[in-house]
């Protein structure tokens, strides 16, 4: 006598997984064979559960993927911090940041894109606290400029929270502001656009990021001249 086996019978270990399973498992994938191999079908596959499990976790499968990708994250904020030690002025902090975010999303381009761009209003503080719950090996103390930026939604309102300190020190009225905020973002990402377009080659970044940071510079010098000479 034939006797159908059900899905459910088939992916009982199903009620035992955890986001962090499914996490693991997609990090697992993309460091192995590339995001585009991540799949809900693969993953139940892998995981030896049925299609509709990972629904009991996540929304999507976009959202399974920013969170398997936030641990290339963890390299940017490490480094970025060493970098804050030298930071001597808003200048220094301003330009630095700019400068070591571009490349690092140049040279990541799909996690950057999962993370800050088809999730613009998502809590990253919020995000890396759940991440790091998970990987508690992870974990590591921000300082307060990098955490105040994480905590901020949206990719405009981070750079804002950098340009309004140059406001408040005077070298810039709010409007001035404002535009250069709107400016810059916009400017990194046409360049951000280019670099997923484009196959560039990891040893053209450096040039590229340098060709970013002039116009950056460029752009915020004429609107500071132009405020000193009112």
């Amino acid at each position: 006598m034939f006797v159908e086996i059900t899905e459910n019978v088939l992916h009982t270990p199903c009620k035992n997984l955890k986001r962090k399973d499914y996490v693991e498992k997609a990090s697992e994938i993309i460091e192995a064979e590339g995001i585009e191999a991540v799949s809900i079908r693969r993953i139940a596959k892998e995981l030896k559960c049925s299609t509709t499990a990972m629904y009991r976790h996540f929304d999507n499968l976009n959202e399974l993927l920013f969170y398997a990708q936030l641990s290339a994250l963890n390299t940017y904020i490490y480094n970025l911090q060493k970098r804050a030690s030298s930071w001597k002025s808003i200048w220094d902090t301003h330009f630095d940041i700019w400068e070591f975010y571009s490349d690092q999303a140049f040279r990541k381009p799909e996690a950057f894109e999962l993370i800050f761009y088809q999730n613009m209003n998502k809590d990253l503080g919020s995000a890396l606290k759940e991440y790091y719950e998970m990987f508690p090996e992870a974990v590591f103390n921000l300082t307060p400029v990098v955490k105040d930026m994480l905590e901020i939604p949206g990719f405009y309102e981070r750079d804002w929270h950098i340009v309004q300190q140059i406001v408040e020190q005077g070298y810039l009225s709010e409007e001035s502001g404002r535009k250069v905020n709107h400016i810059e973002c916009n400017l990194f990402l046409g360049y951000f656009k280019y670099v997923q377009e484009t196959n560039i080659r990891e040893e053209e970044i450096p040039a590229l990021v340098d060709r970013f940071m002039s116009e950056i510079k460029e752009i915020v010098h004429l609107y500071v001249s132009a405020e000193a000479k009112k």
